[in-house]
């Protein structure tokens, strides 16, 4: 018994040295940090419309989370929802997401949505063209192609770089009150559960409730709308393919799986037509998600209470505002402590790095979260990432490099935090196609206990990373001590090594 109360306090303490170990390297040993006054005078100079800033908030990180938010805002709608995505996939939780706006748009419930034109008509998205004319079709409902790929071509040689602007923005606004804004997009890979689907990524939403956000979006939203090169989407002239049946059956399907009712009995249920082949392939996919079955007990708001909300929001390369960069920059100017950075691209532009250098200089300590070759869907970004880690952390002594080593720990979400005090989360990547290109969204929330709330969750997803690492000699020399090609296969190191000597792309990727 001695034997086992020893090695029992043996095991505890090891248990807790680790612990003290693990949230020391990875900087959250101290959970708050100091008050910083200039951090909150750059939040408090950012100009929005005056009113009462304040919001309910919510930080969404968790997939499942994800879906049922989205759901339960859209399910109460009365009067309008106006969302904008750059992808609705062509899955079930695609085609649900188009049968329940259509349910609402036949209960009087007027509808705007926003498509980006690229992804639209991309061979991929084969079929929906048609549903999205399908839910055209129904009174109260208005679709719009941002950029589409007819106008924008016609375009293409007056300015290059605009042929590409897509609207990045993923926001849902419920009745002018509640609303949500991050980096997801419609589909799987968003809103479920690792290893229930090829690819799931790691990302994060805020979730707000407040006028004075709300129209913060309605104003970013309506500018993208209101873009000179979208196409209205029409209903279907002909129809010969009616989908409007298919629609309702995928939102039907997901919600009784969501409350936990499992899949429809195929064997009991009457159906006409293609319905039963329909309802084949949602039982199909829905079976793999064992994850998605408590909705009936979700609740959008937990007790969170108001917190000074603004939004910042960026035009497309078609328009001229960028509330963003020069915001993110004046934040990273304004730290005295540490910097966090967890984003899926990391591309520096010429503006963020030199802020960022600026804050190294200062002692401020920086951490970044992000992709690796191996964990990336887009090889490009890594591959000019390869080009600049070394010289990035030899000008940034005090900075950290942590990459998601595989895709088991894919990374999609862009939320970035100042000294604990402010956290920016929405769909800004750190890029050039974000910086100069695509339209983009975030909401900053100047709270301490938010912003170190949302430190501890990122620290959190930094314990699966591997850590990028240089040695300097006497003289300036910079060797990998750890880098891309001690992870990645060499397949992708060499397709990596080739990729980056395509500099001419960099702007646009």
């Amino acid at each position: 018994m001695k034997c086992f109360n020893t090695s029992v306090v043996r095991g505890i303490a090891l248990a807790f040295l680790a612990v003290i170990i693990v949230t020391t390297w990875l900087g959250a040993g101290s959970p708050t940090l100091a008050p910083n006054d200039d951090l909150k005078a750059a939040f408090d100079s950012i100009d929005v419309p005056k009113g009462d800033i304040n919001t309910r908030v919510r930080y969404i990180w968790r997939n499942d989370d994800a879906l049922y938010a989205r759901w339960k805002m859209l399910e109460s709608a009365k009067e309008t929802i106006d969302c904008t995505y750059f992808i609705v996939d062509k899955d079930i939780f695609g085609q649900a997401f188009l049968g329940l706006l259509a349910k609402k748009a036949r209960e009087g419930v007027r509808i705007r949505l926003m498509i980006d034109g690229r992804i639209y008509r991309s061979g991929y998205m084969k079929g929906m063209p048609d549903r999205f004319e399908e839910l055209a079709a129904v009174p109260n409902v208005q679709i719009k192609q941002f950029n589409s790929v007819g106008k924008s071509l016609l375009a293409m040689f007056e300015d290059f770089r605009a042929a590409f602007a897509s609207n990045h923005d993923k926001i849902i606004i419920v009745d002018g009150k509640t609303s949500i804004i991050g980096g997801r997009n419609i589909g799987p890979d968003y809103f479920v559960g690792k290893g229930e689907y090829d690819i799931v990524y790691r990302d994060s939403d805020v979730l707000m409730s407040g006028t004075h956000v709300a129209a913060q979006l309605k104003k970013a939203f309506d500018d993208e709308w209101g873009c000179l090169r979208n196409s209205v989407v029409k209903p279907d002239t002909f129809n010969w393919k009616d989908q409007s049946a298919r629609l309702d059956l995928a939102n039907m399907a997901l919600r009784r799986f969501m409350l936990g009712q499992g899949l429809y009995d195929e064997s009991k249920i009457k159906l006409s037509g293609k319905l039963p082949e329909a309802l084949k392939e949602f039982n199909e996919e829905l079976s793999k998600y064992k994850n998605l079955s408590s909705y009936a007990s979700f609740q959008l708001f937990r007790g969170e209470r108001p917190k000074p909300v603004k939004i910042l929001d960026k035009h497309s390369r078609l328009g001229a505002l960028n509330g963003i960069t020069p915001t993110l920059v004046k934040f990273i100017d304004s730290c005295k402590s540490e910097i966090i950075i967890q984003n899926p691209y990391l591309v520096l532009t010429a503006e963020a790095e030199a802020a960022l250098k600026r804050a190294s200089d200062r002692g401020v300590k920086i951490i970044m979260h992000t992709n690796s070759g191996g964990s990336t869907d887009s090889l490009f970004p890594q591959a000019f990432l390869m080009s600049d880690w070394k010289k990035m952390l030899r000008d940034m002594p005090t900075c950290r490099l942590l990459v998601a080593p595989s895709i088991n720990e894919r990374l999609h979400s862009k939320v970035f935090v100042f000294d604990r005090q402010i956290a920016v989360v929405g769909s800004y990547n750190m890029d050039a196609l974000s910086e100069q290109i695509n339209s983009e969204v975030v909401a900053a929330i100047c709270d301490p206990q938010f912003a170190t709330m949302t430190a501890l969750r990122l620290f959190d997803d930094m314990k699966s990373t591997v850590e990028y690492k240089i040695t300097v000699d006497k003289d300036g020399n910079v060797t990998k001590a750890y880098g891309p090609e001690d992870h990645c296969s060499k397949e992708i190191v060499k397709k990596m090594n080739f990729l980056r000597k395509l500099t001419w792309l960099r702007p646009v990727i």
